[in-house]
């Protein structure tokens, strides 16, 4: 009989509304301890999200060498710049 209950509680628990996270709005900021953090390491694509969460950046591009890329700056978006082995070589707003 209790576990019915206790089922329903534990149910009822996981529909509570989230607060939705707010994106982020820019401008964009790179400070050494980001560059610290990723650069020099593997990139992923699930990195992406994290790294630019922590630029505040509202828009992330992947620059691997050799790729084209509008030369007009934008202070809400974050670079990642990729080396050949596909680590991360640098980070920079614009």
């Amino acid at each position: 009989m209790k576990t019915p209950i206790i089922a329903g509680l534990l149910l009822a628990a996981g529909c509570a509304p989230v607060a939705p996270v707010e994106p982020p709005r820019g401008p964009c900021m790179v400070d050494e301890a980001l560059r610290m953090r990723f650069v020099g390491t593997k990139f992923r694509m699930t990195m992406r999200e994290t790294i630019q969460r922590a630029a505040n950046a509202r828009t992330a591009r992947i620059l691997r060498p050799d790729d084209a890329a509008t030369m007009d700056y934008r202070e809400d978006r974050l670079n990642i710049l990729l080396d050949d082995g596909g680590q991360v070589d640098g980070l920079r707003c614009g």
